[in-house]
């Protein structure tokens, strides 16, 4: 009976190692995927930033949608999360809503991104000078001042005319 031991236990070995293979295939697999989901959520935001980056583009919604994420997606990066912070505080200042206020914001909003694409592992690849170049055409700054302009005017002649008024009209009954 001593000699047929050592089978006995590679027939238990063996028994739970193809009955565990797939519970642990399942976990890895849970595990790879979690990842990955959280490195494209980070870098959704990353690519959101980058390409809302203009001074002009930096109040629409899918911008500070991205800011307000920032928190929530990079909780394992303290160095990226200090500088949203530090940025956020600088937001909220309106003691820096001036020339060289503006310059400092813009300043710590691109250390911030440097140092997202640093977490995200493009290294050298992506460095402050990439994140500061920026391009923004004069024809699109004219046509977006224009608009504002547009929708300033029109505001203005609704408030002073006190709106638009609409007369509902009811057609006259079809003869049967």
């Amino acid at each position: 009976m001593n000699a047929n031991y050592p089978e006995a236990t590679m027939l238990v070995v063996n028994v739970l190692a193809l009955a565990m293979s797939p519970l642990v295939a399942v976990l890895v697999s849970m595990y790879l995927q979690s990842r990955r989901d959280k490195r494209s959520q980070k870098l959704s935001i990353f690519n959101t930033l980058m390409s809302t980056r203009a001074p002009a583009m930096t109040m629409t919604h899918e911008h500070v949608r991205a800011l307000n994420m920032i928190d929530f997606s990079f909780p394992d990066c303290p160095s990226v999360r200090q500088l949203w912070h530090e940025y956020f505080d600088m937001l909220s200042n309106e003691g820096l809503n001036n020339p060289v206020g503006w310059g400092q914001r813009q300043k710590k909003k691109l250390e911030m991104t440097a140092e997202m694409a640093k977490v995200l592992d493009y290294g050298s690849a992506i460095t402050h000078l990439d994140v500061d170049r920026v391009y923004y055409p004069v024809g699109l700054g004219a046509q977006s001042q224009r608009s504002d302009e547009i929708a300033a005017e029109v505001l203005r002649v609704l408030k002073a005319s006190g709106g638009v008024q609409f007369t509902p009209h009811n057609p006259p009954a079809a003869a049967v």
